[in-house]
């Protein structure tokens, strides 16, 4: 994840979110699945998981990040809150 952190945090506060439901859901899934925290270890195996491309993984985190269902921590990671993740 070390090319997604700031590019993480550029597009969740300069890009609108046009995700669709099904690359949040996607993108959702796969950060539960990895214990709820993207970090520089394991970001690019989560998009991987996910199955999507870069730009639709930076506009489901936008939209994530617009919604309140993800956090920007301080040492770069992001920190993913549903039911499942708190």
């Amino acid at each position: 994840m070390t090319r997604y952190a700031l590019a993480f945090a550029l597009t969740v506060l300069t890009a609108p979110a046009f995700a669709g439901a099904t690359e949040n859901a996607a993108l959702i899934a796969a950060i539960e699945a990895a214990g709820c925290l993207v970090t520089t270890e394991n970001g690019d195996a989560v998009t991987r998981a996910a199955g999507l491309n870069d730009q639709q993984v930076y506009a489901a985190v936008a939209a994530l990040y617009d919604a309140g269902q993800v956090r920007l921590e301080a040492d770069g990671s992001m920190r993913l809150i549903t039911g499942a993740c708190k």
